[in-house]
């Protein structure tokens, strides 16, 4: 049986997820008999930066819930960081020409976002304008209503179109070739940071580098040693670069399909979707509401352990979540997966399992005080209840509405 991901938008206090889930973390049918019964637990903060090791508190609430504390060889404790953040710092300082050259890199990756911050917004200014635009002409008008317009069929009927109704057409159009434009953008970044990136890989030789391979090593031993692992929130920058520094996304897979658990907060519910989207809050492009000015920006690829939702922490935050073009806006710029918001206290469980002889997965809605937030191309918001399974394709419940 494969391991579950516990996925949190942004709970206020680590210790509260802990406490929250006490018996889901101190259980496990882990493939791993010693890992089943050391029930290890690891910690992943690097995106506290410097304060990577200030997880104390963390570690004497994994103990009082049932976690032992035993000692194995190398006094390693049985609660343990991946200190991937000082490891990073350490080949930073044994291996300072590879270090420049892959700070050059990151250098040239965040002038490229610039150019496509630059275009991402202007774009989504356009697209704000034009729908402000078309809503001055025709009463009712929404972004759904344009997004859903079916040009081709219409096209056909040209003939018959009056001058109302050609303009109408010919802005839907417009309008999404826009958000066509919008999501070839962020596929374009996507491409030229990943050249940038395998350019480097292969130009520095990790791959030869005995250095890095047994940091490396070192670093898949504790993940996949663990039964259960958190990812917490704070600078997803940060988190998502060491973690592809050492290239453990198919280690963390590893463990997954061993059936590691993973808990994740905010930046490290991000890494493991598909995309990590981030908010742009020097831009006011599209949302002018409720005092909120953000737009939304394609980050990086995430690790993808999860492929059929995206998710959005901090929703009620950074999101004008009453707005139905806004949510309209969300689900059909990212309209390869469902978009889920999620708040402090919005769970998302994610398992796989077996039944007559085929694999399911089964996302359900795992917040007690709070649901999902799942965005509709129609504008609206539909919140989950405690216990409800997402009708998803590769879900039984997906399978028995067919």
């Amino acid at each position: 049986m494969k391991g579950s991901i516990l996925f949190n938008g942004n709970i206020k206090l680590e210790t509260d997820f802990i406490h929250k889930f006490r018996e889901r973390i101190t259980s496990s049918h882990h493939l791993d008999s010693q890992v089943r019964d050391s029930k290890k637990v690891l910690l992943i903060t690097a995106a506290w930066q410097k304060r990577e090791f200030f997880e104390g508190h963390i570690k004497k609430q994994l103990y009082e819930i049932g976690i032992p504390p035993v000692f194995g060889d190398n006094d390693v404790d049985n609660v343990q960081n991946l200190a991937i953040y000082h490891d990073f710092n350490h080949f930073k300082a044994e291996m300072p020409d590879i270090y420049q050259f892959y700070h050059s890199k990151q250098q040239v990756i965040q002038r490229v976002k610039l150019f496509y911050r630059e275009k991402n917004s202007g774009l989504i200014g356009i697209l704000r304008n034009q729908l402000t635009n078309l809503k001055k002409t025709f009463r009712n008008m929404s972004l759904a209503r344009a997004l859903a317009y079916d040009f081709e069929e219409n096209a056909k009927r040209y003939i018959e179109l009056n001058q109302w109704e050609l303009l109408y057409h010919y802005a839907c159009q417009d309008i999404q070739g826009t958000m066509k434009k919008i999501r070839e953008n962020d596929a374009q970044m996507i491409q030229v940071c990943k050249e940038i990136d395998d350019y480097f890989f292969e130009n520095a030789e990790l791959a030869k580098n005995e250095f890095y391979l047994t940091m490396k090593k070192n670093l898949e031993q504790r993940i996949l040693s663990a039964n259960s692992i958190f990812i917490f929130g704070g600078n997803v920058a940060v988190l998502y670069n060491r973690l592809n520094f050492f290239k453990l996304r198919d280690t963390f897979l590893e463990a997954l399909n061993r059936g590691t658990n993973f808990y994740t907060v905010s930046a490290g519910s991000l890494c493991l979707c598909d995309s990590l989207i981030i908010f742009d809050e020097k831009s006011n492009q599209w949302e002018e509401q409720s005092g909120m000015y953000y737009d939304f920006e394609l980050f990086d690829l995430g690790f993808g352990l999860v492929k059929k939702v995206q998710i959005f922490p901090h929703c009620k935050e950074y999101i004008h979540m009453k707005d139905p073009d806004t949510v309209t806006y969300i689900a059909a710029r990212f309209n390869k997966h469902l978009c889920v918001g999620m708040d402090q206290e919005s769970f998302l469980l994610l398992e796989t399992y077996e039944e007559a002889g085929k694999e399911y997965e089964r996302f359900t809605s795992a917040g007690k005080e709070d649901g999902l937030y799942l965005f509709t191309d129609q504008g609206k918001i539909e919140l989950t209840e405690y216990g409800e399974e997402l009708c998803l394709p590769g879900t039984k419940i997906y399978e028995n509405r067919e």
